[in-house]
């Protein structure tokens, strides 16, 4: 397939998803917003509102990295880029407005599979662009690294959490242990994923936004559970030290030294 036509099926994927899930959160599609499905199968590790605000951010750096592949199309420098992303991209985009679309009608079993399929296309990714694994110029680090390390950041506590919304919609509650019991293995479990994303992919970036969100669930239960919300704090706590330490250990290549360097 040629650069221009995965460069056009990038673009025009992107900002379809980019405005059904405005329409979704809207309420548009189906007279639901993605809001209401989720409070209607509220789940102890669902972060609270605001956190989801992240989407923005997600997309505003989405549309950096689409736009900085055209740039190196027309440059005909770093071309490299688009022949990694390929298709995985579009598929991701696509997979993406179809979670959507199960998600506002209720289709929550299917959501899952969907989510993780998307969470696939992400990693393909993360594996294909070979993300944080050498030394790249700050354009490189800016423009294709850091757009695709937070997307799948959020998607990782999205996939969490979709699990969990799908047990409820069953209406398991956690049998032999208590929902509160398996919401704190939960968790965990996201810790753990950060923790390995850091220090065998250097992917603080995504380890950040599990911090964002995991603050995001404490914030919502500790009125109500306080083991969660003590659960998801030391988690924080363990993934800024973490993010800290190895941010401090790979100090030399950091965007912020390289620009003083000069370097771009």
């Amino acid at each position: 397939m040629s650069r221009l036509l995965l460069l056009f099926l990038n673009t025009i994927t992107l900002i379809a998803v980019i405005i059904v899930n405005g329409l979704a959160g809207s309420g548009q599609i189906g007279n639901k917003s993605v809001g209401e499905v989720s409070r209607a199968y509220d789940t102890l590790i669902t972060p609270s509102a605001y956190a989801f605000s992240i989407w923005g951010l997600i997309y505003l750096m989405l549309t950096a990295f689409v736009i900085y592949q055209w740039v190196t199309y027309f440059r005909k420098n770093n071309q490299w880029i688009i022949d990694k992303t390929g298709l995985y991209f579009t598929i991701a985009n696509l997979v993406n407005i179809g979670w959507l679309f199960l998600w506002l009608n209720e289709y929550i079993g299917l959501s899952v599979i969907v989510m993780f399929i998307l969470l696939a296309s992400l990693l393909t990714l993360v594996f294909r662009l070979d993300l944080e694994k050498k030394d790249e110029p700050v354009r490189i680090i800016f423009f294709v690294w850091w757009p695709l390390a937070i997307y799948i950041g959020w998607i990782i506590i999205a996939s969490v959490t979709n699990v969990a919304v799908f047990l409820v919609s069953i209406g398991w509650e956690g049998f032999p242990l208590t929902s509160q019991i398996w919401t704190i293995f939960m968790v965990l479990v996201a810790m753990g994923i950060y923790l390995f994303m850091i220090f065998s992919r250097n992917l603080r970036e995504s380890a950040v936004v599990g911090i964002w969100a995991l603050i995001a669930i404490a914030v919502k239960q500790y009125p109500v559970n306080t083991g969660i919300a003590v659960t998801a704090i030391v988690a924080t706590v363990v993934l800024l030290v973490a993010t800290l330490y190895h941010g401090y250990k790979n100090r030399t290549t950091a965007p912020l030294m390289k620009l003083k360097r000069g370097e771009f």
